[in-house]
C-alpha cells in the first residue's frame, strides 16, 4: 500500500465520519420530534419506538467510534510509513505536529465526551418517550 493510498483512505474515513457525526447531532431533535408525534399513542407503542430509537443510538455510536478508530489506524500506518522513510508520509505528519514512527491514538478527553454525549441522548430517550409532559391535558 502506498502512501496514497492511505491518504485516499483517510479521506473516504473522514467523509463517512463527518455524515455519522451529522447524523449524531440531528438525531437527539429526530427522537424529540418523533415522541412529540407519538404522545397521544399508547404507552406499548411509545416504548416500542423508544426501543428502536435507543438501538439507532448505540448503532450510531458505534458506527462513528468504529470511523474514528479506523482513522487513528490509518495515520498510525501513516507514522509507521514515515518512521521507514517516507518523505510524503513525514512532510504530511510534522505539518500536523504528529508523532513519526509511533501510534497515534485519540485523545483521552475524545472518548470521554462520546461516552458522555451517549449517556444522555439514552437517559433523554427513555425520558422524552415515556416521561415526557407535552400539554396541560
Amino acid at each position: 500500500m502506498s502512501e496514497l493510498d492511505v491518504f485516499g483512505f483517510i479521506g473516504m474515513n473522514r467523509s463517512i465520519f463527518s455524515t455519522l457525526f451529522l447524523c449524531g447531532v440531528l438525531m437527539p431533535l429526530a427522537v424529540v420530534v418523533v415522541a412529540y408525534l407519538f404522545r397521544h399513542f399508547p404507552g406499548v407503542i411509545r416504548g416500542a419506538a423508544m426501543v428502536s430509537t435507543l438501538i439507532g443510538v448505540v448503532m450510531l455510536t458505534f458506527f462513528t467510534m468504529a470511523a474514528q478508530n479506523s482513522f487513528f489506524v490509518m495515520l498510525s500506518t501513516l507514522s509507521e510509513m514515515a518512521g521507514n522513510g517516507s518523505e510524503m508520509a513525514t512532510t504530511f505528519l510534522s505539518s500536523a505536529n504528529l508523532p513519526i514512527g509511533e501510534t497515534i491514538n485519540p485523545p483521552g478527553w475524545m472518548m470521554a465526551l462520546s461516552l458522555i454525549q451517549v449517556v444522555i441522548n439514552l437517559v433523554l430517550t427513555v425520558y422524552v418517550f415515556l416521561f415526557a409532559k407535552w400539554d396541560n391535558s
